[in-house]
């Protein structure tokens, strides 16, 4: 079984598809046959129009989210073909990263291959990611799970839900991990900066995209997945000097 494919049943995906889609189905047969029903009380008929709106107005997302060939290639899967997505993955040979597998993140899925990285059943590619790391979260509850951010030199941003909440001091080893061994910069917490960096990185990747026409832009990620240097090299240069480190 292809590598993609066996991370989606352990994550339960093709399930919870069906799942979400049986959910929609009962709430528009619900709201529909209500309505046809014509229920005497205003409450009830308020009730059907809700659901069958609910189930229209959803349909769009649920579309989105059937259609997703793999939820464990985020952004990605929106720019490939699943075909093109398998094929990235193809022949790659995931080992543990041990060093990372500690307190709190004894249990969390932290591995890697030559280019890529896998962090709680979610593949990064390493030469695309310019900046990110994990967030610390705070919650009166004390329950909120850690977030990992990274942004891409596509300008796509990829959050994965590290399923635990991670001590500050984890949090900074963490990212010191991702900074030394994958030249990643740091991260920031501020989404409005985040999406303004995604807003540049999206116009680079765009003006790199024409310059290497006429290729496709599935042969153009096979090639960046090897080596994003050029377009890396574009990106660190567009963005504020606050946020550069060394990245040697």
């Amino acid at each position: 079984m292809k590598q993609l494919r066996k991370t989606e049943w352990r994550g339960g995906y093709p399930i919870k598809k069906n799942l979400v889609l049986c959910a929609w189905g009962v709430l528009a047969v619900a709201g529909f046959a209500g309505i046809l029903a014509r229920p005497e009380n205003i409450p009830s008929l308020a009730a059907c129009v809700l659901a069958l709106a609910g189930a229209v107005l959803s349909l769009p997302r649920l579309l989105g989210y059937y259609r997703t060939a793999y939820q464990c290639l985020p952004a990605l899967n929106r720019r490939l073909t699943k075909k093109e997505q398998e094929e990235l993955l193809e022949c790659e040979n995931f080992e543990t990263i041990t060093e990372l597998k500690s307190g709190s993140l004894r249990r969390t899925d932290f591995a890697e291959s030559a280019r890529w990285l896998r962090i709680n059943g979610r593949y990064i590619p390493k030469e695309l990611v310019i900046l990110g790391g994990a967030e610390v979260t705070f919650n009166i509850m004390n329950r909120d799970t850690t977030p990992v951010i990274f942004v891409y030199a596509t300008g796509d941003a990829v959050k994965i839900d590290l399923g635990v909440q991670a001590s500050v001091q984890k949090i900074r080893e963490l990212n010191a991990y991702f900074r030394s061994r994958y030249h990643i910069f740091p991260g920031q917490a501020d989404g409005k900066r985040t999406e303004e960096l995604c807003s540049i990185f999206r116009e680079i990747y765009t003006d790199y995209l024409k310059e290497k026409e006429p290729e496709k832009e599935d042969a153009v990620l096979a090639e960046l997945v090897k080596d994003a240097g050029e377009l890396r090299q574009k990106c660190i240069e567009k963005m504020p000097s606050y946020l550069k480190r060394d990245d040697g």
